[in-house]
């Protein structure tokens, strides 16, 4: 459950910013290979319209391809961070102690979709999976501890050298 340095809100214009110049290098390098395939003269040598074809078609689409790629998955880590979270908020409400329904009540997630968030953090041991007197799972946030069981806290040395 890390912020990932390029999922924060200045990650957002770098992401958009990737998002354009991929596109538009993508782009040119796609012209640049149609016009390349479609030229019927070539007055230059093999080899050089080759390395031209390269140079000015092949690496400026791969350029762009890589830039959508990546502004693709560091979108994809935004949201995930931001979904963990309000997941994590959520919990802090309920006292650390969440069920499916509770998240779905209190976020835009279905119930099947907040029962699927919930196990991500339960294979994380994030949260440990207990289930309640009428058989609902309540997922318990690890961490996320009652201003009373805070201030109830001993410290570890007392705990240690019993003193």
């Amino acid at each position: 459950m890390c912020m990932h340095p390029k999922t924060t809100r200045g990650g957002l214009v770098t992401e958009v910013i990737q998002y354009i110049a991929g596109a538009i290098v993508l782009l040119f390098g796609f012209i640049m290979i149609v016009g390349a395939i479609a030229s019927e003269e070539t007055k230059l040598t093999v080899t050089t319209d080759l390395v031209l074809f390269l140079l000015l078609g092949i690496l400026p689409a791969l350029l762009g391809g890589w830039l959508l790629f990546t502004a693709r998955k560091n979108s994809k880590l935004r949201r995930v961070d931001a979904l963990e979270n309000l997941v994590l908020q959520i919990a802090s409400r309920y006292g650390g102690n969440l069920t499916a329904a509770e998240l779905a009540m209190n976020s835009k997630l279905s119930i099947t979709q907040a029962n699927e968030v919930l196990e991500r953090f339960a294979k994380q041991n994030v949260a440990y999976l207990k289930i309640s007197n009428n058989g609902t799972y309540v997922y318990q946030f690890e961490g996320i501890v009652s201003q009373q069981d805070k201030d109830q806290a001993e410290s570890l040395n007392s705990l240690i050298y019993k003193e």
